[in-house]
């Protein structure tokens, strides 16, 4: 009888542990609590170590809210730098490699672009001058309204070009340098058309906006000269988690976001009156370089330089030379 007690004793136990064992490895695999737990130590390493803070600013129109990572120690000695991300995830993502560096000199303003993070807005509009709105009117609450230590410089890149671009045309009064990456800024709704086509498949879907782990690893072979071949080694349920965390929530109006920039039909691209920075990887095969000397011929006011060997992504792939060009170009007098 007592050997009996102990083998439904230890089935029972068993039982229970086994139960738990599941649930936790379904928490693993189904909730996306990998990538939360990445995301709060970038947050971490963006306090501690690089002095940001997170501010989340309401601006007056009552309908958007905007999220930022500022400087926690503003220094009158060091000028205002924004810097404006692309598709790919919020900005403490895109920015990880760089932070760091960029901390030391300057003050910096990180927001995330709306329907991007913690930023959000009720409004309907979906174009570049509703992320650029918003922006500016962020900054302005911020602090920086275009007067005196209140100008900026903007860091842009890809689809942050685009808005910083608008920015530098809107409110010029603001905005003293501009530095573009990577960026199809001007762009006639044609050649979007074809350099998407290039890669074949839904664009929107499958290189801006990820639906599952092969979209994420074609994205991030296209974007990158290198392929970053050890996104292949990496489970599809990790990437799943990233997927989740970075695009489900807005997913409908992130695809939105990406219809009206590829499918809207652009004006002729106006001549900014900022002196502009235009940096290119040799190998981007999502704009390729052509557009970089483009850009360039229109811009007189402007400079090119081109970092070797690398593709789309210059942020992930060449942080320490895209700093150094950064911070030499706003410092310079």
């Amino acid at each position: 009888m007592a050997s009996m007690k102990l083998v439904h004793l230890f089935r029972r136990h068993l039982t229970i542990a086994l139960t738990l064992f599941q649930s936790l490895i379904s928490c693993l695999f189904n909730f996306p609590i990998l990538i939360k737990i990445a995301d709060s130590f970038l947050s971490l390493y963006f306090l501690y170590f690089c002095d940001l803070r997170p501010v989340t600013v309401d601006l007056d129109d009552g309908e958007t809210t905007v999220h930022f990572w500022i400087s926690g120690h503003r220094r009158i000695s060091r000028p205002n730098l924004v810097m404006l991300h692309g598709y790919g995830g919020n900005s403490k993502w895109q920015f990880v490699h760089q932070v760091s560096d960029l901390s030391k000199s300057f003050n910096l303003f990180i927001p995330d672009l709306v329907f991007f993070g913690k930023s959000y807005t009720k409004n309907a509009d979906r174009s570049v001058e509703i992320q650029a709105r918003s922006i500016v009117g962020g900054l302005k609450k911020l602090g920086c309204d275009g007067r005196g230590r209140g100008r900026i410089s903007v860091y842009s890149i890809s689809y942050g070009g685009f808005v910083a671009y608008k920015m530098a045309e809107m409110w010029p009064e603001m905005m003293e340098k501009l530095v573009i990456v990577s960026s199809g800024v001007g762009f006639t709704q044609e050649q979007k058309t074809a350099e998407m086509r290039k890669h074949g498949g839904d664009c929107c879907s499958k290189m801006l906006v990820p639906k599952t782990p092969m979209d994420l690893r074609m994205l991030v072979k296209i974007s990158t000269n290198t392929g970053l071949m050890y996104v292949d080694w990496i489970p599809d349920f990790i990437l799943s988690q990233f997927i989740a965390v970075m695009y489900e929530k807005n997913r409908q109006k992130l695809l939105e976001l990406a219809k009206n920039l590829l499918e809207r039909e652009e004006a002729e691209l106006p001549v900014i009156s900022q002196k502009t920075l235009i940096v290119w990887g040799d190998k981007d095969k999502v704009f390729p370089l052509e557009h970089g000397y483009r850009l360039q011929r229109h811009l007189q006011n402007s400079r090119l330089e081109i970092i070797k060997e690398t593709g789309h992504a210059v942020n992930v792939e060449a942080p320490t030379t895209l700093n150094n060009l950064i911070t030499s170009f706003v410092l310079s007098v």
